[in-house]
């Protein structure tokens, strides 16, 4: 099974888009500001976080005509018998995204909630993902409500001149209605698509197939377990040798962050799936042997060294009779091995033969952004294959008890943000290509 393509509509700068993929890596090329960034939002907006959608994420020549619908909804409230108000008044102005799977004939149990037909036999499987209000009823009245409102306070606002003393209310047009219901009032629905009805794009416009009067949704989440979806943003925040910050969305100096050092970064993949500590195994046991017997001649250490002070404590009185007595402990932890400016080197030479050489290296800071940033990229990968597939400690954090078996989602997509594409090939020849590839 794989993504075979998707179909963006109504998404920022995307009017109606096809994205094809290919059996290996696809990249998405293009000059700046030509909605490759809106390509993967839409994909992380739809298949991530669904709920991070907001009023600009409309495609911007579409505000006019919802706001004409707006004014359209006002204007039939005036009538003896107004209309019901119908979701088919936005199906052209709705963001969505198709997404078309080729699903081979043993990989039907994977897609069943999908299916189109009992018969269906294999193919291409498709389903829109669309934005839409979640009860155009309660929407229509809500909507009304807000307008009417502000209206009235309008023109019951004392007069001077022809200029009246109320500033423009919340909410002046639909826009700035949903700028604050939106998250509130609109949701996202699935719906199966007829493979038989998918036409190829048009002077460069997809031509997505039209919903069937009377098309019903389908019930819960039929990718929930049929996709992982693992994002790499583009601003990756790592600091360079100067250990200048890193700019965040492009915006001027004060919008800087602080960056991130790479040893930082990485501590999170050893928390993960590395520490011994965390559901240790037997692998693991002479790791933390060395860690007590370490923790252990350490304090002894300790307690000889202050030995002196406590006992010059005690002699000015403290501790009296009923006050505990002071001790020294300590709690060695292995993430605090990375938590210095040298965690991460690189070696630049091997020592040499003599007695008490040491081998010639850096650290971390004193190699390229570029370097740092596709070894963090390749460790992110790592992470993300070992949590798909629920390898070694991930399996065991993710563990639901022995009677429930775990099954991996069979498609697992990974969206990676910037100019990496060339640098990926770079790691390792084909291999950085080929990993995407059986990931996709």
């Amino acid at each position: 099974m794989r993504i075979q393509f998707i179909e963006i509509q109504n998404f920022r700068k995307l009017e109606s888009i096809r994205v094809d993929f290919t059996r290996e890596t696809t990249v998405l090329v293009g000059p700046n500001n030509s909605g490759k960034t809106s390509a993967i939002a839409a994909m992380q907006h739809f298949l991530v976080d669904q709920n991070r959608f907001a009023p600009d994420d409309f495609t911007a020549s579409n505000w006019d005509p919802i706001n004409r619908v707006g004014i359209n909804w006002e204007a039939q409230s005036t009538l003896p018998s107004p209309p019901r108000p119908a979701t088919k008044d936005w199906d052209a102005l709705l963001p969505s995204m198709d997404i078309w799977l080729h699903v081979e004939n043993d990989e039907i149990h994977h897609v069943s909630q999908l299916l189109p037909t009992l018969d269906w036999e294999g193919g291409l499987l498709g389903v829109r993902l669309r934005l839409e209000p979640k009860d155009i009823g309660e929407f229509h009245a809500q909507y009304l409500a807000a307008i009417r409102k502000a209206k009235a306070a309008i023109e019951g606002a004392p007069q001077n001149g022809d200029s009246p003393h109320a500033p423009p209310l919340w909410p002046r047009n639909m826009r700035d209605f949903l700028d604050r219901r939106l998250r509130a009032l609109f949701t996202i629905r699935a719906y199966p698509l007829d493979a038989a009805k998918q036409v190829a794009p048009k002077n460069g416009m997809a031509q997505p197939q039209p919903l069937p009067e009377g098309s019903e949704p389908i019930e819960g989440d039929p990718l929930g377990k049929l996709i992982r979806v693992d994002p790499i943003p583009a601003h990756r925040e790592l600091a360079d040798a100067s250990g200048s910050k890193a700019r965040s969305d492009g915006g001027d100096a004060h919008e800087y962050r602080e960056p991130r050092r790479l040893s930082a970064q990485l501590r999170s993949y050893y928390d993960k799936h590395l520490d011994p500590q965390d559901s240790p195994e037997p692998s693991d046991l002479d790791a933390l042997q060395a860690i007590h017997n370490a923790q252990t001649l350490f304090d002894e250490k300790l307690k000889l060294g202050f030995s002196a002070a406590l006992n010059e404590l005690e002699n000015l009185g403290y501790p009296g009779v009923a006050n505990p007595k002071l001790t020294i402990a300590t709690k060695i932890r292995l993430t605090d091995g990375l938590n210095h400016d040298s965690a991460i080197q690189y070696d630049l030479a091997p020592p040499s033969g003599e007695t008490g050489a040491v081998p010639l290296r850096l650290p971390e800071d004193y190699n390229g952004l570029g370097y740092q940033n596709l070894i963090l990229i390749a460790f992110k990968l790592m992470s993300f294959r070992d949590d798909w597939m629920q390898v070694g400690k991930a399996m065991q954090a993710a563990s639901t008890g022995p009677s429930k078996p775990f099954f991996p989602p069979p498609l697992h997509l990974v969206l990676i943000e910037g100019s990496i594409a060339e640098s990926m090939g770079r790691i390792g020849g084909s291999w950085g290509n080929s990993w995407l590839n059986r990931w996709e």
